[in-house]
């Protein structure tokens, strides 16, 4: 399986969901794409997750380790 990650700069903006909705086309069946950005910014998700579920995608979200990071997971289904 491919991998393919991005990181999203603090604070998260819409300009970052335009940057997801440009990623995702290039992310085809069985790739991964991970998605970093700033703990702090995980209630401005709700964008993030709409694309993704408007493009057909399963994902999940996760804290970091460390609690600065959160990330979000999305496979096309």
């Amino acid at each position: 399986m491919i991998q393919r990650r991005m990181s999203l700069e603090h604070p998260l903006g819409l300009n970052d969901v335009r940057k997801v909705v440009e990623r995702i086309k290039d992310i085809g069946t069985g790739e991964e794409l991970v998605i970093q950005m700033n703990s702090q910014d995980s209630f401005r998700a709700e964008g993030i997750f709409s694309v993704l579920d408007k493009g057909g995608y399963q994902w999940s979200a996760k804290g970091g380790h460390d609690g600065n990071d959160y990330y979000i997971v999305a496979r096309k289904r």
